[in-house]
Order: structure tokens, then C-alpha cells, then sequence
């Protein structure tokens, strides 16, 4: 009985450490505005921040297996101290990549179409 406990304790606390680890988030999320859809992989992202989870979920608490969004709390309007998601993700996303250009560093798009990509009619 105390084995079956042990590896119940033992297994509780992978799955923790996976959860919180971003193993189990959603790897390529689809954003879609009307100019354009934006393709977002989060694990080639997670890989480049070194697990820096703070830099894109700046609410985050170390420990919170959420898996929070940005459109959690960036409505299409700004709400309170939340800004739109619109300026969220141009500030963030956009902003970061600006960053890196400016020090030289591989990054992602900075242009709208970059990042924008109009569907084919």
C-alpha cells in the first residue's frame, strides 16, 4: 500500500512539473482578424525565452497551470487597465521582434503582411 501511495505521489508531482513546464499547451495557435491571420507557435517561443514565461504571461505565478491567454484579460476593447488585445499583441509580440532586430538577434517578423497573412480568394 505505501509503494502505490509512493507512486502516486511520485507521478502527481511529473504531471506537475509538465503542466507548469508548458508540455501540454497548445503548440500552434491561429489568430484570425479580419487582416489577416496570424499563425503563433508556442513552443518554438518557449524554446527562445528559455522558458521565460513572464516575458508573454506577464500575470503569471510560478506554480498557476492555467495555461491563461492573452484574450483572457486583452478584450477586442480596452477594459479597465487592460489594453485591447490588439495593442497587447503589437506591444508584445511586435515589440519583442523589434528588440531582437535591434540587437542583432534572429527574430521573428516586424512587418504587418510578415505576420498578417491574407487568405487566398
Amino acid at each position: 500500500m505505501k509503494r502505490l501511495i509512493s507512486i502516486g505521489i511520485i507521478a502527481g508531482f511529473m504531471l506537475a512539473v509538465l503542466t507548469v513546464s508548458g508540455v501540454f499547451a497548445k503548440d500552434v495557435v491561429d489568430f484570425n482578424p479580419s487582416y489577416g491571420k496570424v499563425t503563433f507557435t508556442h513552443k518554438k517561443h518557449a524554446d527562445a525565452l528559455k522558458s521565460d514565461c513572464l516575458k508573454c504571461h506577464h500575470t503569471w505565478k510560478k506554480g498557476d497551470t492555467s495555461g491563461q491567454g492573452c484574450k483572457d484579460c486583452h478584450k477586442a476593447k480596452a477594459e479597465g487597465k487592460a489594453s485591447s488585445s490588439k495593442d497587447a499583441f503589437h506591444k508584445s509580440c511586435k515589440g519583442c521582434h523589434d528588440e531582437a532586430k535591434k540587437a542583432k538577434k534572429p527574430t521573428g517578423p516586424t512587418g504587418c503582411t510578415q505576420c498578417h497573412v491574407k487568405g487566398k480568394k
